[in-house]
């Protein structure tokens, strides 16, 4: 996953500086993303990080001196935007024309602000320019949306569950005729007996025909000791046993895993209730005795198969 986030950014910014702040990625977001372990990082993640990190504070290095890179926030949004670049000698007028695009807010309810580190201006004349105001890379823009009809309000451009969703009453649905209930309807009326899938494999688990499940061992407390380094199928995940037992909702006995790294699909919970703990989200599986194998599996070195000619 990391080195996929390193190879997305990478394409961003190009092999240049820059490559969190060019993706409209903030330091703390990424520093957020990297998982934990009493405090302190992975020494894998570490180096990752220190590697997506490097640029940063290069990034305008490249920048001409006629451009700057400004981050953008607004009274009325929780995005913020990062690094837009404008030239310096970009009227103020023009610069809240192009933050409309961004941001919804109608011009001439717009107050723009200058956020520079130690004190805070007021752009207050649309006819000077940016330079006129000192500005500088890394400075903040911030728009104050005074419209009080404005669309932004209350996460109007934000919050998706404003948004009306279409429903359908039972009555208008059993008017509709090309429908799969019509469709399941008028095959009964054909066949009592029809199936929407009747044609599934049989050899899937629940079906009729399917291979039996092998039995749980009666000593699988022993044999899958909390604790104890594993390996889970499918993908030969590894981990340690967290959990041996019955989870509520479903039948037979399962093999929590904590695993190590976030190939799993939960956090150690299932259906609300808490089995076992593991470093975060996706760290956690249940899998049946039969898919887990106990043994010396000790955590991967991702950089264990690099010999002294590969890597210097």
């Amino acid at each position: 996953f990391w080195l996929k986030f390193c190879v997305e950014l990478d394409k961003t910014a190009g092999q240049g500086s820059g490559k969190l702040a060019m993706a409209g990625i903030t330091p703390e977001a990424v520093d957020a993303m990297f998982p934990r372990v009493n405090g302190e990082l992975h020494p894998m993640t570490s180096e990752l990080r220190d590697y997506v990190t490097a640029g940063d504070s290069t990034r305008y290095d490249q920048l001409g001196k006629e451009m700057v890179r400004l981050n953008v926030s607004s009274n009325l949004l929780i995005q913020k935007w990062h690094d837009i670049c404008f030239a310096r000698c970009t009227k103020i007028l023009e610069v809240k024309h192009r933050l409309h695009r961004h941001g919804g807010a109608i011009v001439d309810f717009m107050e723009l602000y200058l956020r520079r580190g130690g004190d805070t201006i007021f752009l207050h004349d649309d006819n000077l320019t940016l330079e006129d105001y000192g500005v500088d890379n890394g400075m903040e823009l911030y728009f104050k949306d005074n419209d009080p009809h404005s669309l932004a309000k209350n996460g109007g451009l934000e919050d998706v569950s404003l948004v009306q969703k279409y429903e359908i009453s039972e009555e208008d649905y059993e008017k509709r005729e090309k429908t799969l209930r019509n469709y399941v309807k008028k095959q009964r009326e054909q066949d009592p007996n029809f199936r929407l899938f009747a044609n599934r494999p049989k050899d899937l688990p629940g079906q009729e025909g399917a291979p039996e499940r092998p039995a749980t061992p009666e000593n699988v407390g022993e044999l899958y000791t909390v604790g104890a380094r594993c390996q889970v199928g499918p993908g030969d995940r590894r981990g340690a046993v967290g959990y041996v037992g019955p989870v509520e909702g479903t039948e037979g006995t399962w093999i929590g895993v904590a695993l190590d790294e976030p190939q799993g699909l939960n956090d150690g919970t299932k259906n609300g209730k808490h089995y076992f703990d593991c470093t975060g989200n996706k760290y956690g599986c249940f899998s049946r005795p039969e898919n887990v194998e106990v043994g010396d599996f000790p955590e991967r070195d991702p950089f264990a198969c690099l010999d002294d000619e590969d890597e210097i």
